[in-house]
């Protein structure tokens, strides 16, 4: 393949991936934003028998068309998965990439190329066997989910992989003994930045813990605190500008502004 060629595959992929990214964004087409992962499955399967079909009937500008649609349904997937900060498109292309390197050893290992197609076919299942008694070891899925975007998805994820061999707290009230312990760890170490960034991080695992536990989703959750905060400091501001505005404002002065702007709310803290 030429170099031209690989250049204009890579500019055509990507400007689909940004096709699909702007409908999904704010302003971009209703009904794609409301789509789910859940809703994409009939869409893949409706495309996938369109194809086979065109296949089938040896059509091939239906099969360069087919194809376009089912490669615009993964896309899409990929990229509502990306929303939710589990993976994209790029970790979906490395991922079968590394699986077609491992299942051919004879081509990219130790190459053999004289072998016919049923031997290769028997690697292929050796291969398959071997990678599925893998993938059931937890630590396997553990280290797997570490490539998540989403670090709270992340951590959420890990600690359910590990409630399935029964390394959990019983219940979320037990996990929260876990956040003073953390707490009174990060409190230790407020001095040493090094520490403090691995005892910060001890601490919002174990806060998520207890959220995963007791049902609560830790990212909506963290959304509507931030959320919460921008209206209240909104408030704190508007109250300040009727007293001068924030310079020459003390911590206190500021602190009763945010005590007011949390009484016209009702949600509280």
């Amino acid at each position: 393949m030429k170099n031209k060629d690989v250049n204009y595959i890579k500019t055509q992929f990507y400007r689909l991936v940004e096709i699909m990214q702007t409908l999904r964004a704010p302003n971009g087409c209703a009904w794609d934003q409301k789509q789910t992962l859940l809703s994409m499955a009939k869409h893949i399967k409706g495309e996938a028998e369109e194809l086979v079909e065109a296949l089938e009937s040896n059509d091939i500008l239906n099969i360069k068309e087919e194809l376009g649609d089912l490669l615009m349904t993964i896309v899409f997937t990929a990229e509502i998965a990306s929303e939710k900060g589990l993976f994209d498109i790029g970790e979906v292309a490395h991922d079968i990439c590394e699986k077609m390197i491992l299942r051919h050893p004879h081509i990219f290992g130790n190459k053999v190329n004289d072998i016919n197609s049923d031997q290769v076919l028997k690697l292929w299942e050796q291969q398959k066997i071997s990678e599925k008694h893998l993938k059931n070891k937890p630590s396997y899925r553990v280290n797997q989910i570490l490539d998540f975007a989403n670090n709270i998805k992340k951590a959420e994820k890990v600690q359910a992989i590990a409630a399935e061999v029964g390394f959990d707290f019983s219940s979320h009230e037990e996990a929260f003994l876990k956040i003073i312990e953390e707490t009174n760890e990060v409190k230790a170490v407020l001095n040493d930045k090094q520490k403090l960034n691995e005892e910060v991080g001890d601490l919002l695992f174990a806060v998520i813990n207890v959220s995963r536990l007791a049902g609560i989703d830790a990212d909506q959750a963290l959304a509507t605190a931030s959320e919460k905060f921008a209206k209240r400091f909104s408030a704190v501001e508007a109250i300040a500008e009727k007293n001068g505005g924030f310079e020459g404002k003390s911590m206190v002065e500021l602190d009763g502004y945010w005590n007011k702007a949390k009484e016209n709310y009702s949600s509280g803290d």
